[in-house]
């Protein structure tokens, strides 16, 4: 917190501007140099943090409102996809259309409905790519009245870098902690 010093006389008057003054008189103390400083420089990160939390919820609403689209609009041509904690096997690299369709595919046979929350992320930022974890929880209402629902829980690594598409998805793992109800697999 930077300290002013401010005569009595000077007290007096800015008391009399009241609140609205005050911050005035202060906020123009600023040197000449902050004042110069670009908005871009300072606002960069932080817009940056907020278009790749959008770019990770948005793979997630998408595929519940089945924008595929939308969806595949997240993701860089070539990603890589790791389910490993769900399913067992390896990590694969698949063209993001292919893994769209095989997911459009699935959901349409399987699901009457799905919501993804995705949320509390954490974000490493490095210039012009990116790491973000994220918890999730995801509710799927299955066609099969007889299972009826299965929730899953867990978390979510993503890997975006930046083009002119703006921030996509390099990678996506997902690691499940926690489910009820029945796997529909």
């Amino acid at each position: 917190m930077k300290i002013f010093k401010l005569s009595r006389r000077h007290l007096v008057f800015l008391s009399s501007m009241g609140i609205a003054g005050v911050a005035n008189a202060i906020a123009s103390t600023r040197s000449q140099a902050q004042s110069q400083t670009p908005q871009n420089m300072t606002s960069q990160p932080a817009l940056d943090r907020l278009d790749i939390i959008e770019t990770v919820n948005k793979i997630g609403i998408m595929a519940d409102l089945r924008d595929w689209e939308a969806c595949r609009a997240c993701f860089r041509d070539r990603v890589e996809f790791d389910y490993t904690s769900l399913m067992g096997g390896k990590p694969t690299i698949v063209d993001a259309n292919t893994q769209i369709q095989q997911w459009s595919d699935f959901f349409e046979k399987t699901f009457k409905t799905t919501q993804h929350l995705i949320g509390s992320h954490t974000i490493t930022l490095n210039s012009d790519t990116a790491t973000c974890l994220s918890n999730f929880q995801a509710h799927h209402v299955l066609l099969d009245s007889t299972k009826r629902t299965w929730t899953l829980g867990g978390y979510y690594q993503h890997e975006l870098a930046r083009n002119t598409n703006g921030w996509q998805v390099t990678k996506m793992k997902m690691t499940w902690t926690w489910e009820e109800g029945t796997r529909p697999f």
